[in-house]
């Protein structure tokens, strides 16, 4: 494991990040009034984020194919720099690890495939009206991802799957504690999606062979 700070980041997440932190930064300039567009914040979320209404309600996109481009382009924008810290942390952390064993092209696709997951979850089981923002669904694949193959090994082992299950019991903790603390405004459905898709990605992929199985 120690080997592992001596691998180089895969370019695909690079790029994810990269495009990530350049949204942000935008973002954040416009907050704090650097740039001449009013509300730019706002305006990235209405573009970017992921509006549940534009399913159940009908509403008519902005843009031609809003109402499918937003189920990836929501990881990409945040509600705050913060925000977007915490998730490219998870990102780069564990999409570095993943892509030793699994290849950059499978980071690539968890991630696209955990976003789209976690907003499908979203807009299926979140009735606030309010969008969803953040790259977390796709963390939580990472998530999902890492886990499932820990599961697959220490069950080819005889070993105890305890640490596995100490995990997800300490993220379904987590998330109830966060939900409370943010007053609700926590998109645990999304988490959830990322997660399950992680799993089942991860559950399907043939370890050190970067195909599935």
């Amino acid at each position: 494991m120690q080997q592992d700070n001596f691998q180089p980041m895969p370019k695909s997440l690079k790029y994810l990040i990269t495009v990530i932190v350049l949204v942000e930064l935008i973002a954040t300039a416009g907050d704090y009034g650097l740039l001449p567009i009013e509300d730019l914040r706002r305006t990235i979320i209405i573009f970017g984020g992921l509006w549940p209404q534009y399913v159940t309600e009908g509403w008519q996109g902005l843009y031609f194919g809003q109402m499918f481009v937003m189920f990836f382009s929501h990881a990409f924008v945040h509600g705050s720099i913060f925000h977007m810290a915490m998730n490219t942390v998870i990102l780069l952390a564990l999409g570095k690890r993943l892509s030793i064993g699994v290849g950059s092209k499978w980071v690539l696709i968890l991630f696209f495939i955990s976003a789209g997951a976690g907003g499908v979850l979203f807009v299926l089981l979140n009735g606030s009206g309010a969008p969803a923002v953040g790259a977390s669904g796709a963390a939580f694949g990472f998530f999902g991802f890492w886990k499932v193959l820990e599961y697959r090994m220490l069950r080819r082992m005889g070993a105890s799957l305890a640490p596995v299950y100490q995990f997800i019991g300490g993220m379904v903790g987590l998330n109830i504690a966060l939900w409370f603390a943010l007053d609700g405004l926590l998109a645990w459905e999304a988490h959830l999606g990322g997660f399950i898709a992680g799993w089942l990605l991860g559950s399907v992929f043939r370890a050190g062979t970067g195909q599935a199985r």
